[in-house]
């Protein structure tokens, strides 16, 4: 019996050197006075004996005495250890240690450096933390743990088990041995923040985004995509982690090591670049220790760069960026930047587009923009291209060219270029003229619209991919309105009859400051004007109409130049006023079809004018023919001479029809003066009789043409 106390004496020792230990083997040992019962050991070769490791993370101080048999129950709060590494090496018989030379049991030390006897064997613990080792031969197993998950903060030291070894009760052998050892871990967690950024807009939370997070491998040569956290909770589906609704996404219980967040995909219907290159790498450390900057940690923070950072207060910060394109044109009256004016037919017509260039535009490969006008056509020259609102530096010169195949205009930018103005706004200047066939009014389908469109890459690749990603596109639009007059010229005492061949002449007021047009055109008129019908006058149709089409805002006046016989000429021009304003609806809808997401901004009228001013001129009867210049002398004289010769053969006479002469006479004298009178005014018109008589033809000619103006 002594040489199974000798046994159960080594027994004990290595039971009491794994209960020193922090991850406890549960070996048993001997109770003094028991030995006694203990029956021999068999020594059959082909008696076999297992040993099945029970392995557990356990961070507290509690422990449990072990006995090496089955069920044990280990402290409360150990949980189950996958992934755990084990070998067990054969290294000495047992009936060495018996007889009259039997050894002394081995230190762990002097184990490890026996010769093994057979081939170690090696086993990785289950879900259960389990590694079995069956069918073992009788003998002292040297048991070392040579690999752990990374969260394990330290090995459990090499210890030794004998099989068979004594029971609790120190009356039987255990063939079957359960050793129940514990690690402590260590994990840390982390939180990343995304966000969406559109031009120079503020950031907001970006829900939806798709990540994968990676961790790189013990050599530091691979990444592998991290599906389960280190205690074995799905972190996502399929191991893809999305942004929420405060665009955050956690991860906890992960072990130390080095990992990666990569951006898999942004939303769709947000137009947002999707970032698949920007690697946004942390560390979980595996120990406490000072950071770069002095700031103290502990085993489990997160490191980037080298700093702590707690990302519970400053996450881990990710943003998605978006272009802006915005489109405007100036206000014909107000010089005002707007999303829509009225202009005339052949009018210049300012514009400027605003671009808000993204963060990462030197890593786009497309950056296109391209105007298209609806009745306008672009002023070749006109494009420019500036740093600021003003429009007056000139930037990019070179690094452009402006495609005018159209009416309008693109412009292919070579993303580099703008990597000066990332994150900042560039100014296209330029013009258009409005068509002929301009729209009036609100229009419909077709009306007087200039549309900007933005085409930009949707993706940034990693430089191991070689596709080509595909566009989004960003649209803005703007209304150009114009208007019509149309002119009704009738009777005045019967408006159902229609005058034809009338003939006007039609003035544009322009402003008191304007230094063109015309001052004090005509008879009527104060000011400054512009003469729109500058090639021939404007005449009245079979149904005594006439159409001006292409007028923007304003007063308008026309001047009856010549009338339909029988009927007075307008004495003062007729005022005509184009006032008009429209509700105005902006929309912008975001949509992606087939991969390619397009933000278009759309204006909508709130009116249905259709931009029609009607105008109706009535004109009164009178003199056959207009009365003016030479035929105001005529009948002057006519009226005079004749006036005079009746009145004098009434007087000898007495003869009633010379009374008539008189009469009809008077009648053309008073219209004469009539007519000069509402012409010039009262003196004025005393002035005009005046002159026009002092200048008036001969007596014999004015004789000729009597029959001509008699009433």
């Amino acid at each position: 019996m002594k040489r199974m106390k000798k046994l159960l004496t080594g027994l004990l020792t290595l039971g009491m050197t794994l209960s020193m230990m922090t991850m406890t083997a549960f070996a048993a040992g001997p109770t003094t006075g028991t030995t006694e019962k203990m029956p021999t050991i068999d020594f059959d070769v082909n008696k076999t004996g297992s040993i099945t490791i029970h392995k557990y993370e356990y961070n507290g101080t509690d422990g449990v005495t072990g006995t090496g048999a089955d069920n044990q129950t280990p402290p409360t709060g150990a949980e189950p250890l996958a992934g755990v590494t084990f070998k067990i090496t054969k290294i000495a018989e047992l009936n060495d240690y018996y007889g009259t030379d039997a050894k002394a049991f081995p230190t762990v030390e002097q184990a490890k450096t026996m010769t093994s006897i057979g081939t170690p064997i090696v086993q990785i613990t289950d879900e259960n933390g389990e590694a079995k080792f069956n069918n073992l031969s009788l003998g002292l197993y040297l048991v070392q743990e040579t690999d752990a998950p990374a969260q394990i903060t330290g090995k459990v030291g090499d210890f030794l088990v004998s099989i068979p070894m004594t029971n609790a009760d120190e009356d039987d052998w255990l063939y079957d041995v359960h050793v129940y050892p514990k690690n402590k871990s260590t994990y840390g967690g982390v939180t990343l923040q995304k966000k969406g950024q559109i031009g120079s807009k503020t950031p907001t939370k970006l829900e939806g985004v798709q990540f994968k997070l990676e961790v790189k491998s013990a050599d530091g040569t691979t990444w592998t995509q991290v599906t389960k956290n280190n205690k074995g909770v799905d972190i996502g589906l399929s191991g893809i982690l999305t942004t929420g609704t405060d665009g955050k996404i956690t991860v906890e219980d992960l072990a130390p090591g080095d990992y990666r967040f990569v951006e898999v995909k942004v939303p769709d219907n947000t137009g947002y670049i999707a970032d698949l290159k920007t690697e946004y790498k942390f560390t979980v450390a595996k120990e406490k220790g000072t950071d770069s900057d002095g700031n103290e940690y502990t085993a489990g923070s997160i490191l980037i760069n080298d700093k702590y950072v707690d990302t519970t207060q400053e996450p881990i910060s990710v943003t998605n960026y978006k272009p802006d394109v915005k489109k405007e044109v100036k206000d014909r009256t107000s010089g005002d930047w707007k999303n829509n004016s009225d202009y005339n037919v052949g009018d210049t017509i300012p514009y400027r587009v605003t671009v808000d260039i993204p963060e990462n535009i030197a890593e786009l490969k497309t950056f296109i923009l391209t105007d298209t006008p609806t009745h306008q056509t672009y002023v070749n020259g006109s494009l420019g291209i500036y740093s600021e609102e003003t429009c007056t530096t000139n930037i990019l010169s070179g690094k452009y060219t402006v495609d005018t195949a159209s009416n309008g205009w693109k412009i292919v930018f070579t993303p580099a270029d703008l990597a000066s103005y990332a994150g900042s706004k560039i100014y296209i200047a330029f013009n258009m003229t409005l068509d002929k066939g301009a729209v009036v009014g609100a229009g419909g389908a077709d009306r007087n619209d200039n549309k900007i469109k933005l085409e930009y890459s949707n993706k940034i690749l990693p430089d191991t991919e070689t596709g080509t990603p595909g566009t989004d596109e960003i649209t803005d639009e703007i209304i150009i309105y114009t208007f019509k007059i149309a002119v009704e010229k009738v009777d005045a005492t019967d408006n159902t009859k229609k005058l034809q061949g009338v003939t006007f002449d039609l003035y544009r007021k322009l402003k008191d400051s304007d230094t063109t047009g015309l001052e004090n055109p005509v008879k009527g008129l104060t000011g400054r004007f512009e003469k729109v019908n500058k090639s021939a006058a404007l005449m009245t149709d079979d149904n005594g109409e006439i159409f001006v089409s292409g007028l923007a805002k304003g007063t308008y006046y026309l001047v009856e130049t010549k009338t339909k016989d029988g009927y007075n000429l307008l004495k003062a021009p007729v005022e005509v006023k184009i006032e008009t304003s429209y509700s105005l609806t902006s929309t912008t809808k975001t949509e992606t079809k087939d991969g390619k997401t397009t933000t278009t901004t759309t204006i909508t009228n709130g009116t249905t004018d259709a931009g029609v001013f009607t105008t109706v001129v009535k004109n009164s009867k009178g003199f056959n023919q207009s009365i003016s210049g030479i035929e105001t002398i005529r009948l002057f004289y006519t009226g005079t001479m004749l006036f005079a010769d009746n009145l004098k053969s009434l007087f000898h006479s007495k003869n009633m029809i010379y009374l008539r002469n008189v009469w009809i006479n008077f009648l053309l004298l008073w219209n004469i003066w009539r007519y000069n009178r509402e012409s010039y005014g009262t003196l004025g018109g005393i002035i005009s009789i005046c002159w026009r008589t002092c200048c008036g033809l001969s007596r014999k000619m004015v004789l000729t043409h009597w029959a001509n103006y008699m009433v």
